[in-house]
């Protein structure tokens, strides 16, 4: 029998198209016995790709038919837009560049979702990707085949779509918002609840007509127990012997909802703070601590100092840290604690505990975490700040837990303006207090050169791969009005995390790189990062403003910002450990982990307001986990899931592999020998040494750093490698024992991040100023130097860094950390891509 090619499985999987009422469905074109025949369908062997075909009736084939985007200034195909007056040529970056086709994601209203479940079930049963995902889970081929027959019939002859039955399948959900992939989760899960039925009835019309033995119905059974979550709530008994008051603070962006939170988090005598950035869980532990947030319940007196910090030495408040990456503990006996969400316990008991950036329990990827905050901390009083949009979803989830629940909504404290007209494409248009939005890092700098270039005015930078303290401290920078940095640009990281002086904030585009194509920016994504211009009690004069570089982007700008916020439809959950080693049991022996995890996304029945994580970021570290890291236990590989590695980053990568092989190997990972073959510590030595000469000539104007851009970005990647390490250190602290070692190592990486920055701004204006001979407007930049602070902090380092870097090497015990050869390409292969 003929294997059908992939090609000839879409076009034949589109059929043809017919209309239910006012939408467009696909069906097979065909009816009766010859519709359900999928005798064509051959066995996958184990050696064919792991993902299959997206359903053909997405219209997952998607040729661009459009332009892509330029990358910003500095790439060389768009460098030609830019012309000496700093202005881009007006059309050069229209609405078409966008142009690219599209996954169709159907929106489904509630009264279509029958007949479109009825209309494309065949479609569905008929993937190759159905097939094959049955057969990884450990069904006979054959039956499997005769099984989705079945249930074709017995959807489109309308067994399933009465109301009771539509209950019991929630095929409501059809209606909810999609992805790409949910359409094909959904009908996998609506299949094996109907699969799985313990009617007698039901079970003897399959065994008859389907022809399927017993041990296949027990095989469905197990596999539906384990993965499927009913109750999430039960998850946590801990919290369910309480009855929590859960305050929901929602509004915009500078509303002032998580300071009225955090106030009452400062007069309780124990509780928690958890954000999404370790950054903000910084920020919070270090104003509690000196005073900077104001007791619930205690007034200002005439009489109040201030301490060091400008904090009220009455508001102090004693409070620990933990992050994925760092902790700080004030006492054992302290009683308030500053924490990522993920670093949360579920084991002990608080009065008050704040959530912060509620609307993440929604995100694909990390949003489960916020889910069992909201079920688990066990706190008299539970405050969850952000949009409103997560209101339906946090009330379905507190449904049947006996909370309860009370809504507090606020507005924005200062307004918002949309200006009348964008920058023109012209950078000369920037003005002091403008915050440049753009999504990749060559754009930051190329637009950095640009304003520099036009303006005169120094700019800092922020973005994801700097370290949360580099972007703090470029940050404070930017705040700073004595530093001369006047314009911040930054990636959307500024949208989170980050008290910015901004007065304007000037979107480059509105289009981003997701999701494999160019897509606009949601409407939650603009109005949060618009709304960091004008933010309260940082201005004299209150408010802020927004605009674009180019006047083609004003149109979705204004429409982003006047659109209601639109509620999301569903939290995530996560599969437990427990969940997954007891599926792994049950699959066929040498089943993947990534096999585990889609038994539970494709069977297993949970809440309807609910989903299970997305995969998207996890190929990669399905490849670590199953290829070179098999024979460990569970738990280990459940933490290698969620640890922080940048599996795109390949030369990050290889540093952690090799931490993974002699934890594997001896339980013992020794940080010096993870990075030998590496040019890290080389690079590091030698921009200290350039650090160095800078100390003595007080003088950026003679530092020279080959390919700078490219040493940072190394330099970055290294800094991200020391981050797994102290991470995994607090997890495995025997194993991973060189805890202050790379702490130390960390820091440097820090300290030469920030300076390698100040010499790419820096040379640039000096360059500019003896272009000009010293006159007009960039007169300024040679005149601007390191605030006296961070020139002092600079100087104590460099006199302490000698002995430093002795001290570690003999520490570790091995040779020295100064710099290690490069394995030749003679003994080393090459590394593997993640893309």
């Amino acid at each position: 029998m003929l294997r059908i090619s992939s090609c000839q499985q879409s076009i034949w999987a589109l059929g043809q198209t017919s209309r239910v009422g006012s939408k467009r469905f696909i069906s097979s074109g065909n009816t009766g016995k010859d519709l359900l025949n999928l005798d064509f369908l051959q066995p996958f062997s184990q050696k064919s790709v792991r993902r299959p075909p997206p359903v053909a009736s997405s219209s997952s084939l998607r040729p661009p038919t459009g332009h892509y985007p330029r990358r910003g200034p500095n790439h060389a195909s768009g460098s030609k837009n830019f012309d000496g007056s700093g202005r881009i040529p007006e059309g050069s970056r229209g609405s078409a560049r966008y142009e690219q086709q599209q996954p169709h994601i159907p929106k489904i209203t509630p009264s279509s979702v029958i007949p479109y479940f009825e209309a494309n079930v065949t479609t569905w049963c008929r993937q190759m990707r159905t097939l094959k995902r049955l057969e990884t889970f450990g069904f006979p081929l054959e039956e499997s085949k005769r099984l989705l027959m079945l249930f074709a019939q017995e959807v489109q002859h309308g067994k399933l779509s009465g109301s009771e039955d539509a209950s019991f399948h929630m095929l409501d959900r059809f209606a909810q918002t999609h992805e790409e992939s949910s359409i094909d989760t959904i009908y996998s899960t609506i299949f094996f609840s109907w699969l799985t039925q313990t009617e007698h009835a039901h079970r003897s019309r399959i065994i008859k007509k389907a022809r399927v033995s017993s041990s296949t119905l027990a095989l469905a059974d197990e596999l539906m127990e384990t993965t499927s979550c009913y109750y999430p709530a039960d998850n946590f008994p801990f919290a369910r012997t309480m009855h929590r008051k859960v305050i929901m603070h929602v509004g915009p962006t500078n509303s002032g909802k998580t300071y009225h939170a955090l106030r009452a988090l400062a007069a309780a005598k124990t509780g928690v703070y958890a954000s999404p950035l370790r950054l903000l869980a910084h920020e919070i532990w270090e104003r509690l601590n000196t005073g900077q947030i104001q007791p619930l319940g205690i007034e200002k007196d005439p009489s109040d100092t201030q301490n060091s910090s400008g904090g009220n030495p009455r508001w102090e408040r004693p409070c620990n840290m933990i992050t994925g990456e760092e902790q700080r503990i004030m006492g054992e006996d302290v009683g308030l604690l500053s924490c990522t969400v993920e670093m949360l316990g579920y084991q002990a008991k608080s009065d008050v505990a704040v959530i912060d950036e509620i609307q993440m329990i929604g995100d694909p990827d990390r949003g489960a975490a916020w889910t069992d905050a909201v079920l688990g901390l066990a706190a008299k009083e539970l405050h969850l700040c952000g949009e409103e949009t997560v209101i339906p979803v946090v009330e379905n989830l507190l449904k049947d837990t006996g909370d309860e629940l009370i809504i507090r909504r606020y507005e924005r404290l200062t307004p918002l303006a949309v200006e009348e007209e964008s920058l023109q494409g012209d950078f000369t248009n920037v003005r002091k207090g403008d915050c440049i939005v753009t999504f990749s890092r060559s754009n930051i700098f190329g637009i950095k050169k640009m304003v520099e270039e036009k303006t005169g005015m120094r700019c800092a930078v922020v973005y994801g791969r700097l370290p949360p303290e580099v972007r703090s401290e470029q940050a404070a920078l930017f705040n700073d009005p004595n530093s001369g940095y006047d314009v911040i640009i930054g990636s959307d990281a500024i949208g989170m995390g980050l008290n910015l002086k901004i007065k304007r904030v000037v979107f480059e585009s509105l289009h981003k790189f997701s999701a494999g194509g160019i897509n606009p920016l949601s409407v939650s994504s603009v109005k949060q990062i618009a709304g960091r211009a004008g933010r309260y009690g940082l201005h004299a004069d209150a408010g802020g403003s927004t605009t674009t570089l180019h006047a083609q982007d004003m149109a979705y700008l204004k429409q982003c910002l006047d659109t209601p916020y639109v509620a999301v439809d569903y939290g995530r959950i996560s599969p437990s450990k427990e969940g997954l080693s007891t599926t792994m049991s049950i699959l066929p022996e040498g089943s993947s982990i990534e096999t585990a995890f889609d038994a539970h996304r494709f069977i297993g029945k949970i809440p309807p307001h609910l989903r299970y994580s997305s995969q998207n970021q996890l190929d990669q570290v399905y490849d670590v986990i199953d290829n070179e890291w098999a024979d460990m236990p569970m738990e280990a590989k459940m933490l290698l899931l969620y640890a922080p590695v940048p599996w795109r980053d390949t030369k990050t990568v290889d540093i952690i592999k090799n931490c993974l092989t002699m934890f594997s190997e001896t339980m013992s990972v020794q940080f010096d020998k993870a990075i030998e073959g590496t040019k890290f510590m080389s690079i590091l030595d030698e921009v200290e040494e350039k650090m160095k000469d800078q100390k003595s000539t007080n003088s950026l104007e003679d530092i020279d750093i080959p390919n700078a851009s490219d040493k940072l970005m190394l330099l970055e990647s290294f800094h991200k490698a020391t981050v797994f390490y102290i991470w995994m250190s607090f997890r495995h602290p025997v194993a991973y024992s060189n805890f202050e070692q790379v702490s130390a190592l960390k820091e440097r990486i820090e300290v030469v991040l920030n300076f390698m920055l100040d010499v790419i701004s820096k040379k640039e204006n000096l360059l500019q100023f003896k272009q000009l001979g010293g006159k007009g407007r960039r007169a300024t930049a040679k005149a601007q130097d390191y605030s006296p602070r961070r020139e002092t902090e600079k100087l104590q380092y460099l006199n302490k860094l000698d002995l430093q870097k002795l001290k570690l090497s003999k520490e570790m015990g091995g040779p020295t950390l100064k710099s290690y050869p490069t394995k030749s390409s003679s003994n080393t292969s090459s590394p593997k891509e993640y893309s």
